[in-house]
């Protein structure tokens, strides 16, 4: 279980109900358990409402959270119900929802119930999020009824912020950026033998991609730019995928017509990311879109480098050649090569990583993200939104 130091320093927050219905892993988890843990290390009442049997509910529950799981589709309109009867049991005057499906039932329950303090904590920029207007048109509506709702908004990232003001028209005064931050690790994990379990040589170059494997994170692009290197001679470097999503079986057929099967391995979702990164060369984010993501930040904390998109919500806190590499996003070209000019100078990844851990242990850490998100917790309450 995580351990967090209580703060005295803080006023005394009145119960919070947390609704994540999130059925995938991703940065959004990391969050919630983190607000949770904080939550509960200052001596507050809360409760994380969350889909049983989910990704979130079991992660939740190995780190000792305080839970409330529903057994219903987190499309059922009855979890409004569900959610009202929890915060009246508990004396709730707080409501922090997280993605689409939360943020629709926590207004209509906010609404009803009369709960004061209302936040939408927004992740993602989802107009890039989804393809479709349809699908685009559905996900923005739950910002616009927050919005409507007088919820405050907490935006993870610089480019989040820059959405909700623009086309989501939230009124400045009623949004937060509060970065995503990492605590510090706590031990020190030893690494996998992850060529072993890939069948690679020993003294393969590990590639590292973590999250889920959707089409905006890019995957695609990493094993293109991989297979042009393998053809042009480089035998050292290797891809070992973690996660799991709707784009597996797409990408496991592109590795096989490319060819490419001795240098990527697809290891599925996995929780012992530390050990797989204690043994990680080069991180890769070639994403389309992303706000903060929280694998930047685990991969930093350990001193790994990234190689990733240049985007609004990354290119914030970090700096080109000195604490990341920056590509252009959908450019395989010049993925590839520099790609290939950091395999071909381990000295500049080693020193790029350690410059991102320093810079991720002095202006990344949790206790700042504490502090803008209770803090708006307490503006809510105030203004009665």
């Amino acid at each position: 279980m995580d351990q967090l130091a209580p703060d005295t320093n803080l006023q005394p927050l009145p119960p919070v109900v947390i609704v994540c219905l999130s059925i995938r892993h991703g940065g959004v988890d990391v969050r919630v358990r983190q607000t949770a843990l904080a939550l509960a290390a200052r001596g507050v009442d809360h409760r994380v409402v969350v889909i049983r049997d989910s990704v979130l509910h079991q992660s939740l529950s190995a780190a000792g959270v305080a839970i409330h799981p529903l057994d219903r589709g987190r499309g059922d309109p009855r979890i409004v119900r569900d959610i009202l009867r929890l915060a009246r049991q508990m004396g709730a005057r707080i409501i922090d929802a997280h993605n689409t499906q939360s943020q629709y039932w926590a207004v209509a329950a906010a609404m009803l119930g009369r709960i004061p303090g209302r936040i939408a904590t927004t992740h993602s920029v989802y107009s890039e999020d989804h393809q479709g207007a349809l699908r685009q048109r559905f996900h923005e509506s739950a910002l616009v009824l927050a919005r409507l709702a007088g919820f405050r908004f907490l935006a993870v990232s610089r480019s989040v912020e820059n959405y909700l003001l623009g086309p989501m028209h939230v009124p400045p005064d009623r949004v937060t950026l509060s970065r995503n931050g990492m605590e510090p690790l706590g031990r020190d994990p030893g690494p996998i033998d992850v060529q072993a379990e890939a069948g690679w040589p020993a003294d393969a170059l590990v590639l590292t991609m973590i999250g889920r494997l959707d089409a905006r994170k890019g995957h695609r692009f990493a094993i293109e730019a991989l297979r042009q290197i393998v053809e042009a001679g480089e035998r050292r470097a290797r891809l070992f995928i973690a996660g799991a999503g709707r784009e597996e079986q797409v990408l496991r057929d592109l590795v096989a017509q490319t060819g490419m099967a001795d240098y990527v391995h697809f290891a599925g979702f996995r929780s012992d990311v530390p050990e797989i990164l204690a043994r990680t060369d080069l991180f890769l984010l070639p994403s389309l879109s992303e706000g903060l993501p929280y694998t930047v930040l685990e991969a930093a904390r350990q001193g790994v480098p990234t190689l990733g998109s240049r985007l609004e919500g990354t290119e914030d806190v970090l700096t080109d050649g000195e604490t990341t590499f920056f590509v252009p996003a959908g450019d395989v070209d010049a993925l590839r090569q520099s790609l290939q000019a950091l395999i071909d100078d381990p000295d500049r990844l080693r020193s790029v990583g350690a410059a991102a851990r320093r810079h991720l242990e002095t202006s990344m850490g949790v206790e700042r993200m504490f502090g803008e998100t209770f803090e708006t917790y307490r503006r809510a309450l105030a203004t009665g939104n």
